[in-house]
């Protein structure tokens, strides 16, 4: 331990004398330690790290699927899940949930919209968390008609009531109805948030939904969403296996009218991952890549630096250094730089997280947030540790073969010298390889978002902007709801800037959709078969403030009133597929659960992408909101205005209809369309961060090697030159050398990336994996650029003086 304290001492000494070498290394292996430390952050929060809750692990979700395709994932009707419930074994509790965004009152207080969930009565106990006052739901307030009771967040409770642990002897409206505050839960229990950035602030009973209590017996009313916690000693596998057999009964038994007929099972943490595990252990890939570049490019730095200091080892070795003696000083040295490089790299990794924390997707930071914990330390630890080894051990080979008479012998270096010399090349094509890997996923991230951005979402998103308004229940029967909302509209287009304005449920690019049970009397579907079809109900003038086109047939009038005929319009994507070579102006369709009336289509729209840019139309089924009414719905609104200055026109009318409503910050369907493509935008901009770090890299390690080289062939080179070689000779035989390197790098760089693109495909729009022109055009920019980097020292070496071929060795 002395004396590699003593070579420790004598290695600090020496990359101080050396501060140019010293702080290309150090910041070439920060910036990869860096970005593998904020990359393994993520990926360990999204899987590594277990949800802050007790046993986490044993927490699932539950959600059902078609018994046709097996992957789709569905809802679940109340019913079904009360009958999973009572002859289930393999679950300790299953708790029903579903989403709410209920509007707050109360005396002296001011009217607030906030998150919400609706939750069976076993919800806490399945989550394992009891409340920080008071108690859960019981059984007793589940039942529709029983005792209103609400159990708040910490923070609406230190928010709203000042930490006031009489709060539980508080009644709280809750959309216009009375709730009694049981319970306050502990700070951070934000379980189940999903698609909103706010943190949730109550929890309230499933009858508190207005659409679920209303189908509460309806078993074809498929609305919910599930948490189980495993029974002590049981796997995902059986209980998924139990729970499909026991929903594949009831569905038999009841004769389930949209073909559920079993269930996903899966843990929490992996479902509420699932859409971004793939892409966040991808671009950990990516950036271990880098990392990889950038040791490359330390190696070949190590390397010059040992041939620089090869009469060094010489003398050491002939006053009778051993080989041992030599190793311990490479590895002090190597570790000095790592531990340094390492330092740095976590510093860099902590500010990255928390820059990822300001730009990551919502779909990541629901989960939990993402910060450097001590698995990411760890991490930080080994890298560091493997990076120490490889400084030491990459120049050992050149320490160890020289000798003193050779160098005496000869000033054009050894054999060690030239041995050196074919290592870096190797590793200049290496990083050529790698670079194009990189260079290569990220071009075709770069030409699949182009391509989504080519696509016609079926509608014009500028100047729109979207407010949900949900009516208390309370003081709302349907037709008030009905009457309120024909009467904010003709408020709302009444206003100056106000060029269209219609109402929608659910909103443009929702995650909500309803899904509703599908008939076409005269076309009967074999059992178990009975599709389902997108639903929204809208107002009129829907379509106009969209800029939605109407291809046949008529729009939605005002004449649409519940007491008129039933009717529908359906887009095209609706009419292709069940009406096939037919005009479907006139047919009859039924929705619904139960006993469906038909209703006749009067129109055919185009179709649009209302999920997402990169999910295709789906069919689609449009009701006038005057006949199939709701309480909670989005105010679409076209406007040359501002965002802010709509607001300022809707509220005022909002306030004289009802001042106890809210109206939350309008949402423009330009900002909704971008957050539904985040996802993808932030691995482009990641991957492509990575690779042009990776082509700085790669090139200043060709620059490296070729200034190198021409150091050591310059009198060589001003022989050529006296003897009538012209410089641009000397320029073509330098770039040669180089681009014969780049050449090998790039035929295995492109072998590697066309087999590991497949990686990519689930992320790709419209863009095959093995797209020529994206590899093409990667392998020409990088080609480039190492042109680039090798003319720099080739028109240096055109320089040379002819002169030198006099001088002295």
């Amino acid at each position: 331990m002395a004396s590699f304290l003593k070579d420790l001492r004598y290695g600090a000494r020496s990359l101080r004398r050396s501060p140019g070498f010293t702080l290309a290394t150090v910041l070439a292996l920060a910036l990869g330690i860096g970005a593998n430390t904020t990359l393994f952050s993520v990926v360990s929060a999204l899987l590594l790290r277990p949800l802050p809750l007790p046993q986490a692990e044993r927490v699932v979700a539950v959600w059902g699927q078609d018994a046709e395709h097996g992957t789709a994932d569905m809802r679940l009707a109340r019913m079904d899940v009360d009958a999973l419930r009572q002859k289930m074994t393999s679950l300790a509790g299953l708790a029903a949930y579903t989403t709410l965004a209920p509007t707050l009152t109360g005396p002296d207080m001011e009217p607030e919209r906030v998150e919400a969930v609706a939750v069976g009565d076993d919800f806490f106990q399945v989550m394992g968390v009891p409340p920080l006052l008071g108690r859960g739901l019981s059984a007793e307030e589940q039942v529709p008609d029983g005792p209103r009771a609400v159990v708040l967040s910490h923070g609406l409770w230190a928010r709203r009531f000042g930490g006031d642990p009489g709060v539980l002897e508080r009644t709280l409206e809750v959309d216009g109805l009375p709730y009694q505050v049981v319970g306050v839960m502990p700070p951070g229990f934000d379980f189940p948030r999903e698609g909103t950035p706010d943190a949730l602030a109550l929890w309230a009973p499933l009858h508190a939904k207005d659409s679920v209590r209303q189908n509460w017996d309806n078993r074809g009313a498929h609305m919910l969403k599930a948490l189980g916690r495993l029974a002590p000693g049981v796997s995902i596998a059986r209980a998924q296996d139990e729970l499909g057999r026991l929903i594949d009964a009831v569905a038999r038994e009841h004769g389930d009218i949209s073909g559920r007929a079993s269930v996903g099972v899966d843990s929490l943490q992996s479902r509420m991952s699932a859409d971004t595990r793939r892409p966040a252990l991808l671009l950990l890939g990516a950036v271990g890549l880098l990392l990889l570049i950038a040791c490359v490019n330390v190696a070949q730095l190590l390397l010059a630096r040992a041939l620089a200091r090869q009469q060094e080892f010489a003398i050491r070795t002939a006053l009778g250094a051993g080989r041992g003696a030599l190793v311990r000083q490479l590895l002090a040295e190597g570790s000095l730089l790592a531990f340094a490089g390492g330092l740095l790299g976590l510093l860099l990794g902590v500010w990255g997280v928390g820059g990822l924390n300001a730009l990551l997707p919502e779909d990541v930071l629901r989960v939990q947030a993402v910060e450097v914990d001590g698995r990411a330390l760890a991490y930080t630890a080994g890298l560091s540790i493997a990076v120490a080894l490889l400084c030491g051990l990459a120049p050992l080979g050149t320490a160890a073969n020289v000798n003193l008479g050779g160098l005496i012998q000869s000033t054009r270096g050894t054999s060690a010298s030239r041995g050196a010399l074919r290592w870096r090349s190797v590793l200049v094509s290496t990083q050529v390889a790698l670079a194009l890997i990189l260079l290569a996923g990220a071009g075709l991230l770069v030409r699949s978002s182009q391509r989504l951005a080519e696509v016609d979402p079926g509608y014009r998103s500028e100047g729109v902007s979207m407010m949900p308004v949900t009516l208390p229940t309370a003081r709302y029967p349907l037709d008030e709801a009905t009457r309120f909302q024909t009467q904010m509209l003709e408020r709302v287009r009444a206003q100056p800037g106000i060029d269209a304005a219609g109402w929608m449920i659910p909103g443009v690019v929702s995650s909500g959709a309803i899904s509703i049970a599908l008939d076409l009397p005269g076309k009967p579907f074999p059992p178990g078969k009975q599709p389902d079809t997108s639903y929204r109900a809208v107002s009129d003038g829907i379509f106009t403030t969209l800029g939605i086109p109407l291809r046949q047939g008529r729009d939605f009038t005002q004449d649409d009133s519940a007491e008129a005929p039933a009717v529908v319009v359906v887009n095209e994507t609706f009419a292709r597929r069940y009406f096939p070579g037919e005009d479907a102006i006139g047919k009859s369709i039924a929705i619904g659960y139960g006993a469906m009336a038909p209703r006749t289509v009067v129109g055919v729209v185009g179709d649009m992408r209302s999920y997402a840019l990169d999910e295709a139309a789906r069919p689609e089924v449009y009701a006038p909101l005057t006949q199939t009414p709701w309480r909670q719905a989005t105010l679409v609104v076209r406007s040359r205005l501002p965002p802010s200055q709509v607001a300022a026109v809707v509220k005022p009318e909002l306030r004289q209809l009802d001042s106890q409503l809210t109206i939350p910050t309008p949402v423009t369907l330009t900002r909704s369309l971008e957050q539904s493509v985040a996802g993808r935008s932030f691995q482009r901009v990641l991957l492509l961060t990575f690779a042009m770090t990776a082509l700085a890299l790669a090139s200043l390690g060709l620059y490296g090697l070729m200034a190198y080289t021409v150091t050591q062939r310059r009198r060589e080179l001003g022989i050529r030159l006296a003897l009538g070689a012209m410089p641009g000779d000397v320029v073509r035989m330098v770039m040669r050398q180089a681009l014969r390197l780049c050449a090998t790098g790039l035929a295995v760089g492109l072998a590697l990336a066309f087999a590991l693109s497949r990686l990519l495909e689930g992320l790709l729009y419209d863009v095959s994996a093995s797209d020529p022109l994206t590899f093409g055009a990667v392998a020409l920019l990088l080609l480039g650029v190492m042109a680039l980097a090798s003319w720099l020292p080739a028109r240096r070496a055109s320089r040379v003086s002819p002169g030198v071929a006099m001088s002295p060795e």
